[in-house]
């Protein structure tokens, strides 16, 4: 699995919470992203301080859930945002 050690929101993005979800819409490519709940509480923790263990334990504490089904729901939504463009590494 790769770790992305800070993982950091792009800023050229228009962000928007709707009914929960967070939409995030790129104006260069025309695209428009909808994130589910999970991901978006994972969205707002890349800012470039949280580490991917970090926002783990965070969402493992917000969602009630466990350490093990928390670093895979991270690990598997950063790979996503990164393979989408969402996200830079710091």
């Amino acid at each position: 699995m790769i770790v992305m050690q800070r993982p950091n929101r792009r800023t050229e993005f228009e962000e928007r919470i709707v009914e929960g979800e967070m939409v995030v819409m790129d104006k260069e490519s025309e695209q428009i992203h909808q994130l589910n709940q999970t991901a978006s509480f994972i969205w707002q923790l890349c800012d470039g301080n949280h580490d991917q263990q970090q926002i783990a334990e965070e969402l493992a504490e917000a969602f009630e859930i466990d350490a093990d089904t928390a670093e895979a729901d991270v690990a598997d939504t950063l790979k996503k945002l990164e393979e989408i463009g969402l996200l830079v590494s710091c």
